[in-house]
């Protein structure tokens, strides 16, 4: 386990939590941070694939609405 390459701790992120840094920090500041500590570039592409499959939270579905009823006007 000691032989263990640190970028395997990036394999065993959840979206969730990817998600969670994305919206702490940005994007850009989470992949930065990740390539810091040794993530692969096909690790990064799985965590970029969980924030473009991201739900729709409830606000974001308040905001489009608003905003396309605005539109609409």
């Amino acid at each position: 386990m000691a032989a263990e390459p640190q970028s395997g701790v990036f394999r065993r992120a959840s979206c969730t939590v990817v998600r969670y840094y994305v919206a702490k920090y940005s994007a850009a500041a989470a992949e930065t941070w990740a390539r810091s500590k040794g993530a692969t570039e096909a690790e990064i592409e799985v965590a970029r694939r969980c924030l473009t499959n991201a739900p729709v939270t409830a606000q974001a579905k308040t905001q489009q609405t608003f905003t396309a009823g605005w539109a609409g006007q």
